[in-house]
């Protein structure tokens, strides 16, 4: 009678893990970077502030696109929440930074500062890459940013198919 039990129940058990068991999965090679805001603000008149925690599984980047007239001055930093490496640069028709290892060969937080130029173009995209590959823990970044209130922020939206 056992057994009769157990053989009947297996299948279910199989057919829920293979519809169910992976829709909350956070890693592997089909885990995607997420961005929350935590907070934005206009400060005074001319400027404004994003502040983001954005998750980055194994393996992927995250670019928040940052768009500036010449001469408007961006400040920031970010800092590791959960991990231990993340890569950082600015870059837009050349590359305006990039954050370089401390003593420990590791990068966790930063600091940084530019001004826009005509010859460097007018969108700078500041981008966070997780490159471990074999950790299963998601690097986890708090990132501020403040810029002109004349100037844009973007991050990248994640689109679904349509169904007809």
């Amino acid at each position: 009678m056992r057994r009769r039990i157990l053989l009947a129940t297996i299948p279910v058990m199989l057919l829920v893990t293979l519809f169910t068991g992976c829709a909350g999965a956070t890693t592997g090679p089909a885990a995607k970077p997420r961005q929350e805001i935590v907070r934005k603000s206009v400060i005074g008149t001319d400027w404004q502030m994003y502040q983001l925690r954005i998750t980055l599984p194994a393996g992927t980047g995250f670019p928040v696109l940052l768009k500036l007239a010449e001469g408007d001055k961006a400040d920031g930093y970010f800092y590791l929440e959960k991990g231990s490496n993340v890569d950082f640069s600015i870059n837009a028709d050349a590359q305006v930074y990039r954050s370089t290892k401390q003593v420990s060969g590791k990068v966790n937080s930063d600091r940084f500062s530019f001004t826009a130029s005509k010859a460097l173009g007018s969108t700078y995209i500041l981008q966070l890459n997780n490159s471990t590959l074999n950790s299963t823990e998601p690097q986890v970044v708090f990132l501020e940013v403040i810029y002109p209130v004349k100037g844009s922020i973007y991050v990248p939206l994640e689109t679904t198919p349509q169904t007809p």
